[in-house]
Parts: structure tokens; sequence; C-alpha cells
């Protein structure tokens, strides 16, 4: 779940939640690692419910290429999933690709970016620059409602 949209909504320029599409497949998916994501359920077995929640923001800090690395190449920690190496490999890439865009001419590197501004797809500032799509957030977890 930390590769995709919180709501798993479309990745790229999602603005307006009534109008931004729900995502099929893998196009919900920034392959970058996200704010965070959680899931649950009852103890009790007689009560049936149980829940997931994920962010649609990632942060420059939150990235580990060297995992991404490693759960593409090593085959003791590759997921068994059967897209697991492809996955990973194309979050290590991107994930790189992130660190790059996110560095300043002075060489800091700040921010992160967000699928669903101010947490519930609002409207980004005009020129807001983008990064597959998703808007940049000087502060990507911070105005999550």
């Amino acid at each position: 779940y930390a590769l995709f949209d919180k709501y798993f909504k479309k990745i790229g320029n999602c603005v307006g939640a009534n109008t931004c599409p729900a995502g099929t497949g893998k196009d919900s998916m920034h392959y970058l690692l996200s704010w965070y994501y959680a899931w649950g359920g009852a103890t009790d077995t007689s009560a049936a419910w149980s829940w997931r929640i994920g962010s649609s923001h990632a942060h420059f800090g939150y990235q580990n290429p060297f995992a991404a690395w490693a759960l593409t190449n090593v085959p003791e920690l590759r997921p068994k999933s059967p897209t697991a190496a492809d996955d990973w490999a194309k979050s290590l890439e991107r994930q790189l690709e992130f660190y790059q865009w996110l560095q300043s001419a002075d060489g800091a590197i700040a921010g992160g970016a967000t699928n669903s501004w101010e947490g519930s797809y609002a409207q980004p500032p005009a020129g807001t620059p983008t990064f597959y799509g998703m808007f940049y957030d000087e502060h990507p977890v911070c105005p999550d409602p």
C-alpha cells in the first residue's frame, strides 16, 4: 500500500475528489514510499470489520533506494508476488529520479510530492511543479486532514 495513492485514485494531476478517477491496475501506483500505511481489524472473531489506510503524500525523507534495490536483487528478500521484482525495480528508478527532481540549485533536497493537494484533491496554486503528475509540496504531510 505504500506505493499507491491513499484512495487508489489515478496518479497524475488528480484534482477534485469527485472528478478524480479511481485507478485500475497499477495506474494509482506512484512507486514512491508514501508517508504511511496501516491496517487492522477486530480482535473479537464475532466482529467482522477491518480497515486499511495509506497516504497520497511522498516525502524525500521516506524514500529508501537501498531497500528497493535489495527487494529487487536479493532473492532471499524478494517478495513472492509475481510482479514484486519489477515493481521494486521501478520504485528504485523512481526514487532516484525523485531525489534529483527535489534537489535545489544549492544542493539541498527538501519537500516531496502529493497526488492529493491539501489531503482533499484540491487545486494547487497555478504553476506548481509536478513529478509524474504529482504536485510538489514543501511539506507533503502537514496539511493532510
